[in-house]
């Protein structure tokens, strides 16, 4: 086995604990369907957390070129994706036993901890990007990453419900369009 494959076992680990968290938060809210009173934003939300978890995986196997690992490298990308762990922790609300699920109250009371989360995944990736490599990779995909910061950032302290409702549908469609232009092949 090479250092690669050793290593990128537990990052698979961890994304795939984070997709299945995620999975598992949709499957409560189907079971749940009666008692949840939607709020759609945190649908979309869901829906962008599996696209980033799953393309952060599939891109992670670009990283099959580096020969010698060292623990900072290994430890750059275990941060980064125990971050974006945690933020999928959050990315859809608990749902109660009994009673109803508000899923609106769910996304404000979590949106701090989720945006901050994204935030600092996106600082993560850039610190990740220049332990690997020595440098903050450019391009679209810094021009996204950044862009991605800044309105995590605003979303933190923003509490307007017409800003979150916008944001929603305008980071999904970065997402999709950032996973479009990066086309990775394996």
């Amino acid at each position: 086995m090479d250092t690669f494959n050793f290593l990128s076992v537990l990052f698979s680990v961890i994304v795939g604990l984070a997709l299945t968290d995620v999975l598992q938060g949709f499957r409560k809210l189907i079971h749940a369907r009666q008692r949840v009173i939607i709020f759609w934003p945190m649908l979309i939300w869901g829906a962008v957390m599996i696209l980033i978890l799953v393309q952060t995986w599939w891109g992670m196997f670009a990283m099959r070129n580096f020969a010698h690992w060292t623990f900072a490298m290994y430890g750059a990308v275990i941060g980064q994706i125990t971050l974006m762990y945690l933020a999928a922790g959050v990315t859809m609300p608990e749902v109660p036993e009994e009673g109803p699920a508000h899923m609106e109250a769910a996304y404000f009371a979590n949106k701090d901890w989720f945006f901050g989360l994204l935030a600092a995944t996106v600082l993560a990736t850039f610190l990740k990007d220049f332990i690997l490599v020595g440098h903050v990779i450019g391009g679209a995909n810094f021009v996204f990453l950044f862009t991605y910061l800044v309105f995590a950032v605003i979303a933190v302290a923003v509490k307007s419900r017409w800003y979150h409702l916008a944001l929603a549908p305008v980071a999904a469609a970065g997402v999709l369009a950032n996973a479009a232009l990066m086309s990775y092949r394996l």
